[in-house]
């Protein structure tokens, strides 16, 4: 089920790891669990933990929600553009849909399942179903040539049949999965002119309060700051709450 707000169309699944990015006047926070899904032999769920939130350079960063494809596809990014020199985020932007298009097509290829929801349980309807290929990957910079705009989020995600990556809509806010609740909260203390202390204070209640909803989120939680001065990763227990 999708929901149209602020001009982002994205999904509302509850079984889902949580990743959020916020930008305001003093820069970006980035925040996310860690607990990711796979399934055994038998089909039985499994949860470990895996870093979701990965710098790419001295200004940027990018978050994956989704498949875990997600996290190699931002680990084979990284090293892409540490070999190619490439600082600017506009220069990042520019050649990520192209390598993550690349790089999602070719993953598909060598998958031997069909595109397909998963699998349906009794305490599960058709329209709950989540896709097994669908990736969210959020990349926020900073500009050193934008003065007007110097923050910037990007989302690009699968389209809806998992068979392609697109770039999607943005506004400040971007939650995956979607929660009204924490976005709202978030822009109600954007539009104060908020420091970045408090903005990673809601970020971290609100993992806290997801972790304890359900299995598909949990701790470590990680959090980080773009600003002027670079990207920064936070230590959770540095943060409030």
């Amino acid at each position: 089920m999708e929901v149209q707000h602020s001009a982002i169309c994205i999904p509302r699944w509850r079984e889902m790891t949580q990743v959020i990015a916020c930008s305001a006047p003093e820069g970006i926070v980035l925040a996310t669990d860690s607990r990711a899904t796979w399934f055994d032999e038998t089909g039985e769920r499994k949860h470990f933990s895996l870093k979701k939130l990965l710098r790419l350079n001295s200004h940027a960063a990018l978050l994956s929600a989704g498949a875990g494809i997600g996290v190699e596809m931002s680990l084979a990014f990284q090293n892409f553009l540490q070999r190619r020199g490439t600082e600017a985020i506009e220069d990042v932007v520019n050649t990520a849909l192209f390598f993550f298009t690349d790089q999602y097509g070719k993953w598909l290829g060598q998958k031997e399942m069909p595109l397909s929801s998963s699998p349906l349980t009794p305490d599960k309807t058709s329209e709950e179903a989540r896709p097994l290929n669908e990736v969210y990957l959020i990349l926020a910079g900073y500009s050193f040539r934008d003065r007007a705009r110097p923050y910037h989020l990007h989302l690009f995600s699968s389209e809806g049949k998992g068979t392609s990556i697109k770039a999607l809509p943005t506004s400040q806010i971007i939650v995956v999965p979607r929660s009204l609740s924490i976005e709202k909260r978030l822009e109600a203390q954007r539009e104060t002119g908020s420091p970045l202390d408090p903005l990673l204070t809601l970020c971290k209640s609100f993992l806290k309060k997801r972790s304890g909803e359900g299995e598909e989120v949990g701790p470590p939680f990680y959090f980080a700051t773009i600003t002027p001065s670079g990207y920064k990763e936070v230590v959770e227990d540095e943060v409030k709450g």
